[in-house]
Parts: C-alpha cells; sequence; structure tokens
C-alpha cells in the first residue's frame, strides 16, 4: 500500500492573548493511503491536513519522520502493521 504522511494542525493563539495569527502546532501525526486519500488510516477526514514531504522508502522503514514520533498516532500505526 503506498501511503502519504500528513499532520493534524491545531489553531493556538499566542499566550499574551494579543493580537496576531493563531500559530499552527501539532496534533498528530496520521497515515493516508494514496488510494482513495480522502481519510486516514484511523478515519479522520484528512482533507484539511497537511502532507509532509516525508515518504518512507521501503517497508523496514519507518513510516514517519523520527522528529515527528512524538505526535505518532497510535490507531494509524496499528492499522498499517495490521494491513
Amino acid at each position: 500500500m503506498e501511503i502519504m504522511v500528513v499532520q493534524e494542525l491545531r489553531k493556538e493563539t499566542a499566550g499574551d492573548f494579543g493580537a496576531g495569527d493563531p500559530a499552527a502546532r501539532i496534533e498528530a501525526v496520521h497515515v493516508v493511503p494514496v488510494e482513495p486519500g480522502d481519510r486516514t488510516l484511523c478515519g479522520m477526514p484528512a482533507e484539511d491536513m497537511e502532507r509532509l514531504s516525508y515518504q518512507p522508502s521501503g517497508p523496514d522503514v519507518p513510516w514517519l519522520p523520527a522528529d515527528k514520533r512524538d505526535w505518532e498516532c497510535s490507531s494509524c500505526a496499528e492499522a498499517l502493521r495490521a494491513g
């Protein structure tokens, strides 16, 4: 199965509630099958998620980059292992 790695972002306002755009923060990193590509393996809609440029290069390569492991979606990881 060919996959895309995407990150779910949430918007947060500055701590001082001053003017400015809310900052995007990572909520979770998910897996989306390329076909059909509209939902993550855990069932969330993927349309508003940001695609990462990372692409696993083989079956023994981790599905997400090392710097994103703190945000791994455990449901997507389990579904990927089971698939």
